[in-house]
């Protein structure tokens, strides 16, 4: 692919789509489907495939195919498990085994580090559709700011497109194990400042992060002790404290269809969907995590907010779920981290 103008600069071409699918067939597809209206093409593709359901992988390189044919792009290659890549530039990596959300991706990462002119990485959830000026807008935007590592989109949901899901990304507060959206429910036709947002930002979600190859080379891969859910915020914690910026593209915009990828049904109010058990058990271990890694002083002043999570539970109707809460912060605590007993 040939680069127009300064090729110091990063560009599209320079990028590799890290996409994970997990028994979510159809909003892979279209996703799929709309990378391949990206107004600037990225240099690779590249879809893990970690899912339980028989046959996914045959039926998601079947329609990738159909949709590569259908817009005259290269067909897909497969590759079974990890290993090195076959030089085509969208390939399917079937895996053998689901090690979770973080692995998945840095088996991804893993492979393409040995093609040496890919200089950034565009983690991408697979139930999130971008805009076609949603990868030039990052690229843009890391070039603006030199000492920035990672760069966000605009997020909006599906559902609402008019109205965002977050900035980029959100704050993260050790005493309280909370993390939060930046701008939430915000109109998209009235953006925050995006310096202000920038000031604020604690981590870039992972549902559109392009990542810097230099931060990879410093920080490492993805934290894969989560096995789901605050990888991201993990991550971006890491790699601010290695001295790397956060950056966010407004211009970037990226619909996403916040648990698609998870199952989580959609919630009463049209708001956040509802978290399954799992989910929900994972989202607290790990956020106690965090604060026991990265701001360890902060943890007795976290646990007070146990009894809030509790009456929460109770709230919403979910008194079986106190002593899930309960096991989930122990855990944290102990170090039990990784895949839960009965993941799917």
């Amino acid at each position: 692919m040939s680069m127009e103008g300064d090729m110091s600069l990063l560009a599209p071409a320079h990028c590799a789509v890290v996409l994970v699918n997990h028994g979510g067939l159809e909003h892979t597809l279209a996703c799929l489907r709309a990378l391949s209206r990206l107004e600037r093409a990225p240099g690779w593709v590249v879809v893990a495939d970690n899912s339980p359901k028989p046959d996914e992988a045959r039926h998601l390189f079947e329609g990738w195919r159909a949709i590569a044919a259908e817009v005259g792009q290269p067909a897909p290659e497969r590759l079974d498990d990890e290993g090195a890549l076959p030089g085509a530039p969208t390939v399917l990596l079937a895996l053998r085994e689901n090690r979770g959300f973080a692995a998945a991706n840095n088996a991804i990462l893993k492979s393409l580090s040995a093609e040496r002119g890919c200089r950034a990485f565009w983690l991408l959830n697979n139930d999130a559709e971008p805009t076609p000026g949603a990868l030039s807008a990052l690229c843009d935007r890391l070039n603006e700011q030199p000492d920035a590592g990672i760069c966000g989109s605009t997020l909006v949901r599906a559902d609402a497109p008019d109205r965002l899901q977050c900035a980029a990304g959100g704050t993260f507060t050790p005493w309280l194990a909370a993390t939060r959206h930046l701008a939430e429910g915000a109109s998209l036709a009235r953006l925050p400042a995006r310096a202000e947002m920038e000031s604020r930002l604690d981590y870039v979600i992972g549902a559109s992060l392009l990542i810097r190859r230099e931060v990879l080379e410093s920080v490492g891969f993805l934290p894969e002790e989560h096995f789901l859910y605050c990888e991201d915020v993990d991550f971006c914690l890491s790699v601010r404290r290695a001295g790397f910026g956060l950056a966010w593209a407004p211009d970037s915009v990226v619909a996403h269809r916040e648990g698609g990828s998870s199952g989580a049904r959609s919630g009463p109010d049209g708001g956040r969907p509802e978290r399954s058990r799992l989910v929900d058990y994972l989202s607290v271990r790990n956020r106690f995590h965090l604060v026991r890694k990265h701001r360890p002083a902060a943890l007795p002043v976290a646990l007070l907010a146990l009894p809030f999570i509790l009456a929460n539970r109770l709230r919403r109707g979910q008194a079986d779920r106190c002593g899930l809460m309960l096991k989930a912060v122990f855990h944290a605590l102990t170090g039990r981290l990784g895949r839960p007993g009965g993941a799917p």
